[in-house]
């Protein structure tokens, strides 16, 4: 009973995310979607604070990382790429000038100002790809390409395991994948993956092919990133990122997947 109803309330809470979301992809100008990036990624990039930064984070620490991460998507929508780019090369700058401006100069100093350079980099800089997908051409469409990927490999991978799972995948990380509800993911992804294409960016100019090719590349990236952010959380001893969405834990723990997908995506989308 107290199985069925996480799952129960994994759905719920999912459902509940995804309906605002869907209207604001579908519906919502670009400068609203930098503004849910821009929070998604202040949110994400807290949970990884506190996750990965040894004992309590100074709160003007916390403050400084939150606004150098918010740099990040406010660049890529001002300026995509480039901006983007820019806000990476600013953000070095911005960490080695606070130990500069504010001593001590100590190591475990040097160590937060890395960790939280890592933080903006994983969270913040992968997260504004979807900024720079959703400027390009069809680019509503290729952000819910990535969505709907995700989530039928997530829900393929999930069932599958379930009721064949036998062999793990990776149990050090995450004991419960399996090598079979890997590979459920992984065809229920291309093949919805590849209907959604060629339903909705049939002129993008992809055909059968590429939308088979990049599914499986997006959620083989996705199970990848699902178990980094898995190996992160076992690093430092935490079984969620937080607990701000029930049944699913942190904000960061939705996003894993989605981290690496959307680069990728837009490196394709953006040549054809």
């Amino acid at each position: 009973m107290s199985q069925w109803s996480s799952h129960a309330k994994r759905w719920v809470t999912g459902l509940g995310l995804a309906v605002p979301l869907i209207a604001l992809l579908a519906y919502g100008p670009l400068w609203l979607w930098a503004a849910a990036v821009t929070a998604a990624a202040c949110v994400g990039l807290w949970e990884y604070e506190n996750m990965a930064q040894e004992g309590t984070v100074p709160k003007e620490w916390l403050v400084f990382s939150l606004g150098t991460g918010a740099l990040f998507p406010v660049a890529a929508y001002a300026l995509g790429s480039s901006g983007l780019l820019a806000a990476a090369a600013v953000s070095v700058f911005l960490m080695l000038f606070a130990h500069l401006a504010r001593p001590p100069l100590s190591r475990p100093a040097l160590v937060r100002g890395m960790i939280s350079l890592g933080g903006w980099t994983y969270v913040c800089f992968l997260l504004s790809f979807v900024l720079l997908l959703g400027a390009l051409p069809h680019g509503r469409a290729w952000v819910f390409y990535v969505l709907v990927v995700i989530v039928a490999g997530d829900t393929g991978a999930f069932y599958t395991g379930r009721r064949f799972g036998r062999r793990k995948l990776y149990e050090a990380v995450s004991p419960k994948k399996t090598i079979e509800g890997s590979m459920g993911g992984l065809a229920a992804a291309m093949f919805v993956g590849t209907l959604f294409g060629l339903a909705f960016l049939r002129e993008s100019g992809a055909a059968v092919f590429h939308f088979l090719f990049l599914s499986a590349v997006v959620e083989l990236v996705g199970q990848v990133g699902d178990l980094m952010e898995s190996l992160l959380k076992r690093m430092a001893g935490v079984k969620d990122s937080s607990n701000l969405l029930p049944g699913h834990g942190g904000l960061l723990d939705r996003l894993d997947s989605l981290l690496f997908a959307f680069p990728i995506t837009w490196f394709f989308a953006e040549r054809l």
